[in-house]
């Protein structure tokens, strides 16, 4: 077998998940936020997003199961 992960740059980590697109601006309506349980917003700007995002992520714990926000 061919190991070929050498070759490839280390992963990022948490410490670079400031993905802009998950911003995103709806006229007239507000800012959404794309988070792994759907979309959330509207908020009145894009620093309300964020700050949100932040919230949220922080909220998660690691063995919460991202799969179970659908289920009731």
């Amino acid at each position: 077998m061919n190991d070929l992960s050498d070759d490839l740059p280390p992963r990022a980590g948490e410490n670079h998940r400031g993905n802009p697109d998950r911003y995103f601006h709806v006229m007239t309506e507000g800012w959404f936020v794309y988070t792994r349980e759907g979309v959330r917003g509207p908020f009145v700007d894009r620093n309300l997003a964020h700050n949100f995002l932040q919230s949220h992520i922080s909220d998660i714990k690691p063995g919460d199961d991202p799969s179970s926000s659908w289920r009731l």
